[in-house]
């Protein structure tokens, strides 16, 4: 049984879930205020200039709920769509200012482009889900993998990892150790892992005061796979370009990234299994040979299903872990892993000033019991980490 903290307050996702608002238009531009607000603002001029416009336009907001109406993601899912578009026409006016080649105002283009494509808009946003697939996240998973490789090394377990991402995506986070990260604070680089000849090159920045242990006795990774109810082919250009266009336009060195991680993956791609959280997990769990220790991960995945479906996925990995030891990570809002302990205030104001607040969250199953943790808050997409978790004190919370 998931034992449950007590409710959030009302902010983004008690808007974003259509509780506040009356009306599908109040919704959508709440949405996008929040959105400005919360991620935007000093993060991606170009995005936050747009959404803030939206918010604004009643011709746009009823388009885009026509689009797709009841989701609760359909601002970042509207944007991505006309990215799309924005990525299709590259000699563009609004692609160049996506590419930062100049300055100027991308509202009015970007508005004359929702109006004069709406049907390839709506078929978009029909048929596609974001899939940010954000590869900076990498640097928070490798320390919290690392974590839970000090505790197998105490427990005298030396297996090496299975990873298995739920809404992989491209699969690109279960690369995660072919890539190279730097965790520094001001001009101090405090620890770093992974390949330093990697094409991706990530740098993570830390706050806080607690002392950061770095990737230092990280077991490898030997297996890896993902399952998704739409998985990204990275080999098909449609699919490769709908990456892109998930990635928000104007924030340094997130395209290369990107590109980089995707010609890692196809010269040696992980396994993903089109398929259903809750349906298909326990499957793909039972097929984890005893050798390896496997890890569950999803990093802003669980706030795209219900809260019944994210509960039933825990219920799943503790079915699991009764039996067979397994680790479950989470970086997600905190009210889409209730099951993670809340922070205090002190630990949630390291992260107010930028970005949604994303808690990883560690909840592991060692000889039938099980613990649980707030190992860290961090940047959306991997900016910035501040770090909790003592792995060799950690507080126990049985299922």
């Amino acid at each position: 049984m998931v034992r449950l903290r007590p409710a959030d307050s009302p902010r983004r996702a008690d808007i974003l879930g259509g509780v506040s608002a009356a009306t599908r238009i109040e919704e959508l531009q709440a949405m996008f205020l929040v959105l400005a607000d919360q991620d935007l603002a000093g993060y991606c001029p170009i995005y936050e200039r747009i959404a803030r416009s939206i918010a604004e336009d009643d011709e746009i907001l009823s388009l885009i709920t026509e689009h797709r109406p009841g989701s609760t993601r359909t601002a970042v899912l509207a944007l991505g769509a006309t990215h799309d578009l924005v990525l299709r026409d590259p000699d563009s006016e609004l692609a160049a200012i996506y590419r930062g080649e100049n300055n100027d105002d991308p509202w009015p283009l970007f508005r004359a482009l929702i109006i004069d494509n709406a049907p390839a808009i709506a078929a978009t946003m029909r048929t596609r889900t974001t899939q940010t697939n954000e590869v900076g996240r990498s640097a928070n998973l490798l320390a919290v993998y690392a974590s839970i490789s000090r505790r197998l090394t105490r427990h005298g377990d030396d297996r090496p990892l299975a990873i298995i991402e739920i809404g992989p995506s491209a699969g690109l986070n279960l690369l995660a150790d072919r890539f190279h990260v730097e965790y520094f604070a001001g001009d101090t680089v405090i620890g770093s892992g992974g390949d330093p000849a990697s094409r991706v090159q990530l740098r993570c920045e830390l706050r806080g005061t607690t002392s950061f242990p770095g990737l230092a006795g990280m077991h490898p990774i030997a297996d890896r796979s993902g399952l998704d109810p739409a998985p990204i082919d990275i080999t098909d250009p449609d699919d490769a370009r709908w990456l892109r266009a998930c990635v928000w336009p104007g924030v340094p060195d997130r395209p290369e990234r990107l590109a980089a991680a995707i010609e890692i993956a196809r010269h040696d791609p992980p396994v993903l299994h089109h398929g259903d959280a809750v349906q298909d997990l326990g499957a793909l769990l039972d097929s984890i040979p005893d050798h390896v220790f496997p890890i569950v991960t999803s990093t802003w995945v669980l706030a795209y299903l219900s809260r019944d479906a994210r509960l039933q996925v825990c219920e799943i990995i503790d079915r699991f872990g009764e039996g067979r030891d397994i680790a479950f990570v989470t970086g997600e809002a905190p009210s889409s892993a209730p099951w993670v302990p809340e922070l205090s205030t002190d630990q949630l104001a390291l992260g107010t000033d930028d970005g949604t607040p994303t808690v990883f969250g560690l909840r592991m199953w060692l000889d039938g019991r099980c613990h649980t943790s707030a190992a860290a808050l961090c940047h959306p997409h991997g900016r910035w980490m501040a770090w909790f978790d003592n792995d060799s004190e950690m507080e126990q919370r049985h299922g």
